[in-house]
Formats: C-alpha cells, structure tokens, sequence
C-alpha cells in the first residue's frame, strides 16, 4: 500500500512538473524523490508520470491518482493549521455587524470583557439591522436574528431567546391587566418594527399560533424609543427580552401571557465561509456561546 508520504510527494512532483522544485519544497534530496516515485508506481502498478530529460506529464492513471492525493495534502495542511492557531493567541481586527438593540443591551456588557481576555483583538462594530453582503463591507461576523440562515455563509447558533410582552405596574393599574390575548386589541400597543412580527403578535395556545393584530401610537424600530415609552407608563410592548432583562429582574416591568409566549428565536453568528475559520473569529464566536444568557423566568 502506498504510504502517505509516497502521496504527497507525487502531489508536489504533479503539481510542479518537476523532481527538482518538488524535492526543494519538500526539504528532501531529487534522488529521495525519484526513488520514492518509483517505489510509489511499482506499489501501485501503474505508470503515473510520462519523464524525458525535458518534459513531464501526467498519465491517466496520474490524473486520476493526483485527485485522491491532493485531498490528502490539504486536510494535512489544514490540520496542521488549525493546531498551529489553537497554540497561537488569537489577534488582528474584528469587524462586527449587528443590531443597534443588541449593541446597546448585552454586547455593551459583554465586548469590555471580551477585549480584556483577548487584548490583541481590535474591534470595529457597525450597529445596524441592514442585511450586509459580508465580503464587500469587509465584515467578520454578522449577528443576526433568524429562522432560515442565508446558506452562503456559515451560520454558528449562539443562543434561543424569547420575545415578552409587557408592561408597567402603572400602567397596568391605570388600565387593567388584559386577561387573555384578545384583550389586547382595547390597549394602546407599542410597536416595535425591527421585529418582522411588526404589529401582528403571534401567541402560542394549545398547539396552535394565533395572531392578533394590535395598534398604538407608537411605531418605531429604535428598541431604546420603545422601551422608553413603555417605562413612562405609555402602553404595552412586544420586545426581545435581552432588551428588557433588567427592569423585568428589578421588577419594573411586568410579563404578560407568558405561558403563550413560549416560542424561541434563533440568534446567530454569521461569517463567510472558508477552508479554515480564523483564531479571531473562532474566539469570539466561543466567547459569546460562553457567556449570553437571556431566558430568565420573571
């Protein structure tokens, strides 16, 4: 059976035409190489190689041999690459897209902490909900809520959350508690357009999704104008709960209809695909698998 070594050393023979620059890339001698290329083909009793003193080619049995090898050689090199980066500490620039809602809540938070235990990673966040060609705006990673991941890109799930619907103790007392979801329709409703549901709220009961389409005087695709307005007693909100985790903790904001409001949203981590995925990219991927933690019980 022909060795590993035997292979790769007819993938540099194949790939350069020639003994000479396959040895030298090799670090061995050109008659280590011949010798090798003979005791390959009288393994595998096949000519690979058509040689004159001027000329080298490859036969059909070499064409058809150089596929298998080739692909040897490079889950050799990527092996070897991916060992070299996990001994290396991860460094360079990171550029970031994701929404201003996560900028200004648990991102805020958590990059400080990231940048102190990789302090040779810079980075740039774009804060935006506009869906990015990743490779002409030069982005890294795009953080993106999702149920069907463009499949151009890899997409690494971070976490599942949940959307909440909820209000003020104030407000709540001043207007009374809706009872079920249909009671919805008499209350003044924030509308967070970010969100694709924009002002029609699904709710899950029994084993069936049933929307109700709410109204408000209040439109906006700023999480910060929403949930302002919903902390000054204004109405009622759907929002992502990494928005609202800590007035909902703190006991500022009340959960409405949670047993209906049990269906999770998918947060991803999106970056161009490649034959080896970045330290950079690696690490901060794992740092946030690590350290988001949004589903809390209030």
């Amino acid at each position: 059976m022909p060795t590993l070594k035997q292979m790769e050393i007819f993938y540099f023979v194949a790939t350069w035409k020639s003994f000479s620059r396959a040895a030298l890339e090799l670090g061995v001698s050109k008659g280590y190489v011949s010798t090798q290329i003979t005791a390959l083909e009288n393994e595998l009793r096949s000519k690979l190689l058509h040689r004159t003193t001027r000329h080298l080619s490859l036969t059909e049995e070499g064409i058809l041999f150089l596929d298998s090898c080739a692909k040897i050689v490079n889950e050799k090199q990527r092996a070897t690459s991916l060992l070299k980066d996990s001994q290396v500490e991860p460094s360079g620039h990171l550029k970031i897209t994701a929404p201003s809602s996560m900028c200004t809540t648990f991102l805020a938070e958590l990059l400080p902490k990231f940048q102190k235990q990789y302090p040779k990673i810079s980075l740039t966040i774009d804060s935006s909900s506009t869906i990015k060609n990743l490779l002409q705006h030069g982005i890294d990673i795009a953080l993106r809520i999702t149920q069907v991941p463009d499949e151009n890109y890899i997409a690494r799930l971070i976490t599942m959350f949940h959307f909440v619907i909820c209000a003020t103790p104030n407000y709540l007392r001043k207007y009374g508690t809706p009872n079920n979801p249909d009671d919805l329709i008499q209350h003044n409703c924030l509308i967070y357009s970010a969100d694709p549901t924009q002002n029609r709220w699904p709710f899950q009961i029994q084993k069936t999704v049933e929307i109700i389409t709410v109204q408000g005087n209040l439109i906006s695709a700023n999480s910060s104008i929403i949930k302002s307005a919903l902390i000054a007693n204004n109405g009622i909100a759907r929002l992502p709960e990494y928005i609202v985790v800590n007035e909902l903790s703190k006991k500022k904001l009340t959960v409405l209809f949670a047993e209906n409001m049990k269906m999770e949203m998918p947060l991803y981590a999106i970056y161009a695909s490649s034959a080896t995925i970045s330290p950079k990219i690696k690490c901060f991927v794992q740092f946030l698998k690590e350290n988001i933690q949004f589903s809390q019980k209030f």
